[in-house]
């Protein structure tokens, strides 16, 4: 299998922006943050052949100043290249989001060194991804990334969810799927067709939504891209932990748009991936596939809005 959504962080650094206080995070550091060799090991206990690392979102810098996020999300992705260095492991960089002209450069430098990958947060620094990133650089990510990894980070509104442990049980997945809604909302994939954006933990509620959002969205009157035919554009992984969750995942988009991931080593990882698909009755070999799928050829031509759900 291949594992699409794995961390690796250095660890001063870690610890560094931890201190900061920008958004929760555990210390001590979860076993295998920083240690490589714990990938392999878990990687060959849980037959996976192939692993793409990121850092955790914690990483990502977009609080930083200008200059100091440019310099700190470069170290981040230098130290990848000389760290995550073996044929079953790949390179998931990151981006100075909160200067796309800075993205844009330290996208071009990547793609010099081989990396087709990127983790992107749910927003940049409480501004919403599709008004903070301009469509030159939605253009560029098409046209230089086989994915874009959006993971959730800094929960906003996480004050409801306090004292309940509800911040990454609920609130790192409302994050994804208000996200994702507001970049179909926006138009930003239907110009973007070829962008294969990976939505972490399974798309947060976005599958089991989209019923609602096309009667909302319809019954509005507002021209807006159809939901159904859009989520079907969008990669989800199986970060889910119910066979229920997974099965109502593939009907929802489809099994092309599904591909494996753990979030390891964090607790809220599959410790079983193969086992979870497997009792989701989902094809074992459809994960060992070595390439992201292309986009769907429906979702690119774009269908009827009423679309059967």
């Amino acid at each position: 299998m291949i594992d699409y959504h794995a961390h690796l962080s250095p660890e001063r650094t870690t610890l560094d922006m931890a201190a900061r206080r920008f958004m929760p995070f555990p210390v001590p550091l979860p076993p295998g943050l920083t240690n490589l060799d714990f990938h392999f090991e878990e990687m060959d206990r849980c037959g996976i052949s192939k692993r793409y690392i990121s850092v955790p979102p914690i990483m990502y810098g977009y609080e930083l100043p200008i200059a100091e996020q440019v310099a700190h999300v470069a170290a981040l992705n230098d130290w990848l290249l000389l760290t995550v260095h073996h044929s079953r492991l790949r390179h998931t960089a990151v981006l100075p989001l909160s200067e796309p002209k800075e993205a844009l450069r330290e996208l071009e430098r990547i793609a010099r060194s081989g990396i087709r990958s990127v983790a992107i947060g749910t927003h940049v620094n409480g501004k919403a991804l599709d008004e903070a990133l301009p469509d030159e650089l939605w253009s560029a990510l098409a046209e230089s990334t086989d994915f874009i990894l959006m993971h959730p980070w800094q929960v906003r509104g996480a004050g409801v969810f306090d004292g309940y442990g509800l911040g990454n049980a609920i609130g790192n997945p409302v994050e994804t799927t208000v996200a994702a809604a507001r970049l179909v909302a926006a138009g930003i994939l239907k110009r973007n067709p070829q962008l294969n954006i990976l939505l972490s933990h399974g798309g947060g509620a976005l599958p089991y939504l989209l019923g609602r959002i096309n009667q909302a969205w319809t019954s509005s009157g507002v021209d807006r891209p159809a939901i159904v035919p859009a989520a079907r554009q969008f990669l989800y992984d199986t970060v889910v932990f119910s066979p229920q969750q997974l099965r109502h995942l593939l009907d929802a988009v489809g099994i092309d748009r599904i591909v494996m991931g753990t979030d390891s080593p964090f607790d809220m990882s599959l410790s079983d991936p193969a086992g979870l698909i497997v009792s989701a009755g989902l094809d074992l070999d459809h994960f060992t596939q070595e390439a992201i799928p292309a986009v769907p050829p429906a979702a690119v031509r774009g269908q009827d809005a009423n679309e059967t759900l």
